[in-house]
């Protein structure tokens, strides 16, 4: 078989292969370059003060695994963490930040292309394409750069998983309890997770209004989504010191709301660059298309992202635009960018279509363009300020295990000390287990496995090979495609995007 014909027919296989890599390696870079091995914040109470000191004094309990941070219970993000710590012999947050890259690369793919399936083969990829482009943009940098923040990157994961499986099963069948298991697990990564069920009993409504849900069982179904979710919601733990966080008053929140819907521009105009999934869901309850079309998906994810921006607005109103939550906003990127390109080939495909049509897609994507180098401006700057502070609290770390000096704990400006309490700080570096468990960064010993630290490094500098990789096999890829189709009004069966 002839290389050309391999790639024509691989093609599906390798577009995706292909985007992997593209975001793989934006994040190997932006590892290599700014993570650092001395764990920081959050990671020294979550990971190391309740997670591996009881862990190495042989009493953690499953329990433990539970026992919130903040608002969140994250029994996944520590089990990934017990699972690096036996993999590196060593508390190895550049390890956690690798496997987290490799989750997020490959659950940003996955939804692109659940997501593109809406679409007509060529206006998929390029949907694909330019939404896992965006994606590459290190929006979310401090995600990528702390191995402890997994759970941000599993919502993702568990959330459209049970997504995908709820869209078009059918109520209490096997695959509708596998969804609802997974949807639930989300809220196990971060609290605003307990909405999934909410999302997708709002989107099953949305297809009962249809006439493509009857019956019975698929009220009652819908009804136990709810309930599920509201139980979810019920268990998230009440943390006081969260309350200076959150909406006090409906107007605060209608403000954060706004900008976060906004994002990523700077202003309430942002909100036009949702208008075309307004218009996508219109189209679909006016045509009512059956429950295999693969519309309805985008339907419910974009209900899921509604559901996550309402979160923040109310949970974090006084600071909403964190860059933690890029992730979860990029999602709605997607989704409207999928959105206008159904709109404007659906419009093409009409009998007179308006001869607006390529006027309104230019002006919207050139709006998303303007708007992405709002924060892309900053980028910069915020990413060199977090590597000299980490790089600082590390050498900071390192003086004080190798002097004993406590003045470190001291010293100002008081971001130099990787921790937001420096004298639960120091008590924790005393502790024999902990100081058993740092890295060898830390501590000057050898790593316990010389081959891990072989392939970490070499996957990390390889950032460059990776990407190189991805517009190779990107380019193979386009140059064996073939001409635009056009969509029909009703897609009744998913097919591939490329």
């Amino acid at each position: 078989m002839s290389l050309v014909r391999f790639v024509e027919r691989h093609r599906a296989s390798l577009l995706l292969v292909s985007l992997f890599l593209l975001l793989f390696g934006s994040r190997a870079l932006l590892i290599r370059y700014a993570g650092y091995s001395t764990p920081f914040l959050d990671e020294w109470e979550a990971d190391g003060a309740t997670l591996l000191k009881p862990y190495l004094a042989g009493h953690l309990g499953v329990g433990d695994l539970f026992v919130p941070i903040s608002e969140h219970r994250i029994p996944f993000t520590k089990l990934a963490v017990l699972a690096a710590y036996q993999i590196a012999g060593y508390w190895d947050v550049v390890l956690q930040m690798i496997i987290n890259a490799l989750v997020d690369s490959a659950t940003v793919v996955a939804v692109a292309y659940a997501l593109s399936r809406a679409l007509p083969r060529n206006w998929a990829v390029a949907a694909m394409i330019l939404s896992v482009a965006i994606n590459a943009a290190p929006y979310g940098y401090d995600n990528a750069v702390l191995g402890f923040n997994t759970h941000f990157y599993l919502l993702l994961t568990f959330s459209f998983v049970g997504l995908w499986l709820l869209a078009d099963s059918g109520a209490w069948s096997p695959r509708w309890a596998l969804g609802v298991l997974f949807a639930a697990a989300s809220s196990m990564c971060l609290a605003s997770g307990a909405l999934t069920l909410s999302a997708a009993a709002a989107a099953q409504g949305m297809q009962m209004a249809c006439g493509r849900r009857a019956g019975l069982s698929e009220r009652v179904a819908i009804a136990a989504l709810v309930a599920f979710s509201v139980a979810l919601i019920s268990i998230v733990p009440h943390v006081p010191v969260a309350d200076e966080l959150r909406a006090h008053s409906v107007g605060q929140a209608l403000v954060a709301f706004g900008a976060l819907a906004s994002w990523p521009s700077h202003s309430l105009l942002g909100l036009i660059l949702f208008l075309p999934s307004a218009i996508f869901i219109s189209r679909v309850l006016a045509e009512r298309p059956p429950l295999s079309d693969p519309r309805w998906f985008n339907v419910m994810a974009l209900a899921w992202v509604v559901s996550q921006i309402l979160s923040l607005a109310i949970g974090r109103a006084q600071l909403p635009l964190q860059t933690r939550y890029a992730d979860i906003l990029l999602v709605g990127v997607t989704i409207n960018l999928v959105s206008a390109f159904w709109l404007f080939q659906w419009n093409a495909a009409q009998p007179t279509p308006k001869p607006w049509g390529r006027l309104s897609l230019a002006a919207w994507l050139g709006l998303l363009a303007l708007s992405l180098t709002h924060p892309q401006r900053h980028l910069p700057g915020q990413i060199e300020e977090w590597r000299t502070i980490l790089a600082a609290g590390q050498s900071n770390v390192r003086d004080y295990l190798s002097t004993g000096d406590p003045a470190f704990a001291t010293r100002a400006p008081a971001r130099e000390v990787p921790s937001y309490d420096p004298g639960k700080l120091r008590e924790l570096l005393d502790t024999p287990e902990i100081r058993a468990a740092l890295p060898p960064d830390l501590t000057g010993k050898a790593p316990p496995r010389l081959w891990l630290e072989a392939v970490k490094e070499f996957v990390l500098r390889a950032g460059p090979v990776w990407l190189g990789l991805a517009v190779v096999l990107l380019i193979a890829v386009l140059a064996s495609g073939t001409t635009v189709q056009a969509a029909p009004r009703t897609r009744p069966a998913p097919r591939s995007p490329a």
